[in-house]
């Protein structure tokens, strides 16, 4: 592959003689072992911050508000080193690696660290899905409607199981820094086939690590079909792309209409630009590409309800505008895709087409749900919530300098601009439970960083200048500095404690089957084992705080041999962070089942409380 010493896709051979009018300061050539040398000392500063960190006093500022200074500097350390690396006059290759490794493990390791236990909700009720496979050799599609989707959680439960665990727990904690990890191949990929410029793909890679804050990487079956999901575009962009996308039906519209002046060369070099050629293949080699293309899909639409959607809008995209040699791969993926949906989810169909038909081109409602309805909790998270707009804003707008600089300079990128914008139409269809318009971040993402990158290496240029160098490390420290707000400031309502853990289950060893389970919230470590035995309040998010009456009726349901009430410090956190339940009213709600006679508590420890009816006979543990 061409990478070293060549133009970049689809630029002019010769760059304007303006660009390099002045002499700048160039930054002094320095052996690879000092940037290695920096390394070294943040790791060692990063370990010495993590052992410095209590996560005990967090608020609802994240993990900023306790994180020890050595980490910071650490981090600044592994990005000045990247700079460092990229922008000498041959960037190497293994040093670069070993940083972004570094950093990935920085970054997304932090939780794993400092934290007891696998942390948020949802990890621990996949996991007790994986359970229930594990224990019962088959899926539950008409008890849990992602079991409709069951790929992942398959996978899960074999690989837990020939691996010897004792459940998928183990697999869940470092969930994080292995996706990671896993997507920076196919995102190298993606951006060499694109660019020819090796510093803006190593620009990418690492602008990518410190923007990608939604937080989809735990252990699920998104972050799993989002490592897919470039994997099969990095197969079309690597293998099918198209080398010369010239149109001359283009050419010859705009001849027969006289749009040959400087509107109609514009258009004709903006739709239809020059691209490098693709890696190549032999036949019997394009046909396995193509046959493992089908059966990555056929995985991601048995295993994920969007993913499919977005995979098929950005190879469509490709397709439509001229940019694959593959122009009916999409549309047999999109059979797939709808043929899995309308054939094997019909017990999830059944009870929600009509909420779902409700949605489309809903984009008002959609967007109030995505965006709207999160500003709200305590003050620190609202403060939260609302610099994640501005740093999403702020970074699309980095984003749109980088293609306007490479744009006059000659690069048209309309292959990056198509995998951009491809998702944007499924807003208007699904609001996806208030998360559409993040899954649309994440899925842009890889192209978007791409674009701002191109905001300090789009330009042809010879050795960078020390000013450019320092201008990359303020803009690339700032985003790093966000990302530690905007990807770890809900911490304190997803990490949990041991206490916890072991707080629910003492609640399943005395609670018999076909018990109700009622908690203030739906943020505990809880639904990991057994969870088809039993009937749980809340079923969703919701905040069932002070109406200790509302809560009794609850628990006396006829329809259940006993019921319990547990609460955790989690669930407080949670009520206080979303629900904007101040912490005295907390204590106070906790305090008034404490004294209530109509409850009995029948386990306690330092973050955990189960309490039973005194009117109900209890199973003590």
């Amino acid at each position: 592959m061409r990478i070293q010493g060549q133009a970049t896709a689809g630029s002019s051979p010769a760059a304007s003689p303006r660009l390099f009018a002045r002499q700048a300061v160039a930054i002094p050539s320095l052996p690879v072992g000092f940037p290695l040398l920096l390394v070294a000392f943040a790791v060692v500063l990063w370990v010495s911050g993590m052992m410095a960190t209590d996560i005990a006093p967090m608020n609802d500022l994240g993990l900023i508000s306790v994180l020890a200074p050595q980490v910071y500097v650490a981090i600044g350390l592994l990005l000045a080193a990247a700079l460092l690396l990229m922008m000498a006059e041959r960037p190497a290759t293994l040093a670069l690696s070993a940083v972004l490794v570094t950093l990935v493990v920085a970054l997304y390791a932090m939780p794993v660290v400092l934290e007891q236990v696998p942390r948020m909700s949802v990890t621990w009720v996949h996991d007790g899905f994986i359970e229930y496979i594990r224990r019962t050799g088959t899926v539950a599609p008409d008890l849990e409607a992602r079991f409709d989707w069951p790929g992942f959680f398959v996978l899960g439960a074999f690989l837990s199981q020939i691996s010897g665990l004792p459940d998928s727990l183990g697999l869940a904690a470092w969930a994080p820094v292995y996706f990671e990890l896993a997507y920076l191949l196919p995102l190298a990929l993606i951006f060499r086939a694109l660019t020819a410029d090796l510093r803006l793909v190593w620009a990418g890679l690492f602008l990518f690590e410190v923007t990608n804050w939604i937080g989809q990487d735990y252990f699920s079956p998104q972050a799993l079909n989002y490592f897919l999901y470039l994997a099969i575009l990095a197969a079309f962009l690597t293998w099918f792309r198209v080398a010369r996308p010239r149109s001359e039906r283009v050419a010859a519209w705009l001849r027969a209409h006289g749009r040959t002046g400087r509107l109609g060369a514009w258009a004709y070099d903006a739709l239809t630009p020059d691209e490098s050629s693709p890696e190549p293949l032999r036949a019997r080699q394009q046909v396995m590409v193509v046959c493992s293309l089908v059966v990555i899909f056929a995985f991601v639409a048995y295993s994920h309800q969007l993913t499919p959607f977005f995979t098929v809008a950005a190879v469509l995209a490709l397709a439509l505008f001229n940019r694959t040699v593959l122009r009916n791969l999409p549309i047999v993926m999109g059979v797939m895709a709808l043929a899995w949906v309308s054939y094997m989810t019909v017990p999830f169909l059944q009870g929600h087409v009509v909420s779902l038909l409700k949605e489309i081109g809903q984009v008002g409602a959609t967007v109030g749900s995505n965006v709207v309805n999160r500003l709200a909790g305590s003050p620190e998270h609202q403060f939260v919530v609302t610099f994640r707009l501005v740093f999403t804003v702020a970074f699309w707008g980095l984003a749109g300098l980088g293609a306007l600089v490479r744009w006059r300079d000659g690069r048209r990128d309309m292959t990056l601009v198509l995998l951009a914008i491809a998702p944007a139409p499924l807003v208007g269809v699904q609001a996806y439970g208030g998360e559409l318009v993040l899954r649309l971040y994440l899925f842009t993402l890889p192209f978007m960083v791409l674009f701002a990158a191109g905001s300090i290496f789009g330009r042809p240029r010879g050795r960078p200048s020390l000013a450019m160098g320092l201008v990359a490390f303020g803009v690339i420290a700032c985003i790093a500095g966000g990302f530690l707000i905007t990807r770890y400031g809900n911490e304190r309502t997803d990490s949990f404690t041991r206490a916890e853990v072991e707080g629910v289950q003492a609640l399943y060893a005395m609670a018999p089957a076909r018990s109700l389970l009622v908690a203030a919230s739906n943020n505990l470590p809880w639904k990991f084992q057994d969870f088809e035995q039993y009937d749980y309040i809340p079923v969703t998010d919701e905040v069932y705080v002070g109406d200790l009456n509302a809560i009794a009726d609850l628990m006396r349901d006829p329809r259940y041999p006993d019921a319990f009430l547990i609460l955790t410090r989690s669930e407080g956190a949670y009520a206080e962070a979303f629900a904007g339940v101040s912490s005295a009213s907390w204590d106070a709600f906790v305090r008034a089942v404490e004294v209530s006679p109509t409850f009995r508590e029948v386990f306690s420890n330092v973050d955990t409380q189960i309490f039973v009816l005194t009117d109900r006979a209890a199973v003590q543990p």
